[in-house]
């Protein structure tokens, strides 16, 4: 799922304005082919040669990720998820271990949400995905309760190093956790190695490593909040991520209504509650996976979600123009 695209630019000069007064030892760059979206790196490094090594290390090992979580794309040599999309019904498929992690916490935040992220959801999101790309009509309330019946998780067989869909008609969408997940394992990879002053984002989806290089926090802006009580508060990001689902990021019009691109696996229509939820945490596969469960839920729901989480702070903005934040939140805006 594309977060944050008519967001992120203001998000991330946001960023790097408010660290302008660093000390000037870090360098940016943008690359548009990784998960079909735009990703910005930006590092505190004493060289433009160590900045560029993390930078394409960075780069590299996210083209990998996209590659292999693509659902629309075969890739010479590798067995990727429209690999196991393109078997559904036969024999295993055997995948790369990282399509192993990918679908185990897939599983883990099916039932962490109550199945409201859920990437069995395939055959549903389709009908979505062809109306909001190409006919602009909404599917049939007929065509989407037969495709609702093809979207068990425990159809998707995890043994070993192969994957599995025991339901010829099931398929896989990864768009709610890929992102986060992948920008995740590289993050930690690197943080493990001492990295520390960068800031990672991919499509929206951030996550810090460490402080800037001046020892401050990185802040970000969430922009879809303007006009409302929280439209210039910034959200400080230690070694944290934030990633933040909206309503108004993709879309398209019928007969007067809007129907955004988070479908709601009860309803099997968009999600109306909200119009962005944001979520703060350390782990950004978590955060992403999170702030769509997040706004598939109603509000006190999400909320005592969030509660229960270590280190799990979010913010929801309402349709009526209010913003609700969890109880931590609020000490951590400014």
């Amino acid at each position: 799922m594309r977060k944050l695209s008519l967001a992120l630019a203001s998000l991330l000069l946001a960023a790097l304005l408010l660290g302008g007064c660093a000390p000037k030892r870090y360098g940016t760059t943008e690359v548009t082919a990784v998960f079909d979206t735009v990703v910005t790196i930006t590092g505190y490094e004493r060289s433009r040669a160590r900045f560029e090594e993390i930078s394409g290390r960075i780069k590299s090992e996210l083209g990998e990720y996209h590659k292999l979580f693509d659902i629309y794309n075969e890739y010479d040599g590798i067995a990727n998820l429209r690999t196991v999309n393109l078997a559904a019904g036969g024999e295993p498929v055997e995948v790369d271990a990282r399509i192993i992690e990918l679908l185990e916490f897939a599983k883990e935040a099916c039932a962490l949400t109550g199945g409201r992220v859920n990437i069995a959801m395939g055959s549903v999101l389709a009908l979505w995905h062809e109306a909001r790309e190409n006919t602009l009509v909404p599917p049939s309330e007929e065509a989407l309760a037969e495709a609702a019946k093809h979207t068990n998780i425990d159809d998707m067989i995890i043994d070993g190093n192969t994957v599995r869909l025991a339901d010829p008609d099931m398929s896989l969408d990864v768009g709610a956790i890929a992102k986060g997940f992948a920008v995740e394992a590289v993050c930690a990879k690197l943080e493990a190695e001492g990295v520390t002053g960068w800031l990672v984002s991919v499509g929206g989806n951030v996550r810090t490593l460490g402080a800037r290089g001046d020892g401050k926090p990185w802040q970000i802006a969430v922009s879809e909040l303007s006009g409302t009580e929280y439209e210039n508060v910034r959200i400080p990001l230690e070694g944290l991520s934030a990633v933040t689902s909206g309503a108004d990021q993709r879309y398209f019009e019928y007969e007067g209504r809007r129907y955004n691109h988070i479908i709601d696996p009860e309803t099997l229509f968009p999600s109306e509650r909200y119009v962005s939820v944001t979520v703060v945490t350390r782990d950004s596969g978590l955060a992403d996976a999170l702030s769509t469960g997040l706004f598939n839920m109603p509000l006190e729901e999400g909320r005592a979600l969030v509660a229960s989480l270590e280190g799990t702070e979010a913010l929801w903005y309402l349709p009526d123009g209010s913003v609700a934040v969890s109880d931590g939140l609020g000490g951590l805006l400014g």
